[in-house]
């Protein structure tokens, strides 16, 4: 199985683990990492600090995009990761995705404005920006109000 967290077109990493469930990967087989220089001098720093299995490394607190995608594959790797919105569409009235707004909160709309400025989403009826605000706050390790 694989897992593989990314910024679109940025940043990612890839991890193929022997197991076949999501919910428990199982041990690491393989790891693949391509970003830019933050990114790699982070997971470079990781390693050389923690070792090569990612599944042991502390959660990163940071809310920067290099710290957000580590600290999902972390979770992923310990079966621990439960994303607090399942569909795949966020915002009804504008069509805007799940992974349309994930992906802005991770390059760094840490606000439900500036996700908003970014993607359109909750500009029509707004009922979605209490989801939108979930998002922000599970990526980020906050408590949901």
């Amino acid at each position: 199985m694989k897992i593989r967290v990314e910024l679109d077109g940025r940043d990612f990493i890839e991890v193929e683990c022997e197991g076949e469930e999501p919910s428990r990967p199982g041990p690491i087989k393989n790891v693949s990492i391509l970003g830019c220089a933050e990114f790699m001098d982070m997971m470079q720093k990781m390693r050389k600090a923690f070792g090569p299995d990612i599944a042991k490394w502390p959660l990163p607190q940071a809310e920067d995009h290099s710290s957000l995608l580590l600290k999902e594959m972390i979770l992923r790797l310990r079966g621990e990761w439960v994303f607090p919105y399942g569909e795949d569409e966020v915002c009804h009235c504008r069509n805007i995705s799940t992974h349309t707004i994930d992906q802005a909160v991770i390059a760094g709309a840490h606000t439900p404005e500036v996700v908003t400025r970014q993607t359109s989403a909750s500009t029509a009826c707004g009922t979605c920006r209490p989801e939108v605000q979930k998002i922000i706050d599970y990526r980020l390790g906050r408590k949901s109000a």
